[in-house]
């Protein structure tokens, strides 16, 4: 069993930040893991190799189950995901900005707390490929097929870079730093223009873009360091006081810090011992 992420070649960086891979095993006797995952700026193509997942909408009480190889677009609610008793995932996690290069397509509405079938938005290969991944014999024939692929499409890619794909990725870094007039003088354009152009390529407006970063940044800083108290965290991460944080909490995870946290504490990584 694994978990774990993994930095993807140099000649991919300029597209891939990450990859994630994770396989858990459990006993079927028992019901299977539950994993909240809040709201977060990571966008995604993810392959699910062996099992699958069901995630649950927490304020509308409604369930969706993913398909195979799923186009993570925005997501803007939290979702408690209900796993297999074996389950092995795969996934792309692009840069800021270049799911939608990737795709040669802009991020609209549909794709808001959404998983859209790959195999409807990428060409046969990609079907081929998750064929591939899933009866691989060892994790570590896993990433050199995937990087095979994506490398070939990429490189077919009439892919320019402007001054606003720089600034997606600071915002994504630097979000308590967020100026829209700066930002938008960064990337060389009218703040209007820089939001219409933002919204295409994320997805999202720019300043809700940053406020997801800043969440999931403070989200993370405690649960890599949980002898971190709160109000340390808050001001770290570019909030003004601990309040301020729970508000972004109670909206982006639909919980106070700690409840967020403790419920983590029942997923499937943490109660395997692996992450």
């Amino acid at each position: 069993m694994i978990y774990c992420t993994i930095t993807p070649s140099t000649h991919l960086q300029s597209f891939v930040e990450s990859y994630t891979l994770a396989h858990f095993l459990f006993d079927k006797s028992v019901p299977g893991p539950i994993k909240p995952f809040p709201v977060n700026p990571q966008q995604c193509l993810v392959f699910y190799l062996r099992g699958g997942l069901t995630a649950f909408h927490s304020t509308k009480g409604t369930s969706l189950r993913f398909p195979q190889i799923a186009v993570n677009g925005a997501q803007l609610s939290r979702f408690d995901f209900h796993i297999s008793h074996e389950f092995l995932m795969l996934s792309v996690n692009f840069q800021p900005g270049c799911l939608s290069k990737f795709l040669q397509m802009p991020l609209a509405d549909e794709f808001i707390d959404d998983r859209i079938d790959a195999e409807a938005l990428l060409s046969p290969e990609v079907h081929q490929l998750h064929e591939r991944l899933a009866n691989a014999p060892r994790y570590e024939n896993i990433i050199p097929l995937l990087e095979t692929y994506l490398w070939q499409r990429i490189s077919r890619l009439k892919t320019e870079f402007h001054p606003i794909d720089q600034v997606c990725r600071i915002i994504a870094q630097r979000p308590a730093l967020f100026s829209l007039d700066e930002l938008a003088g960064q990337a060389c354009l009218s703040a209007s223009q820089f939001e219409r152009r933002f919204t295409q390529q994320i997805g999202i407006s720019p300043k809700l873009f940053a406020r997801i970063n800043r969440f999931y940044k403070a989200y993370q800083l405690k649960d890599q360091n949980p002898l971190l108290d709160w109000l340390s965290i808050a001001l770290q991460t570019g909030y003004t006081d601990y309040q301020h944080l729970v508000k972004d909490f109670k909206q982006f995870a639909g919980a106070t810090p700690n409840s967020l946290l403790l419920a983590q504490a029942s997923s499937p990584e943490r109660i395997l011992g692996i992450g």
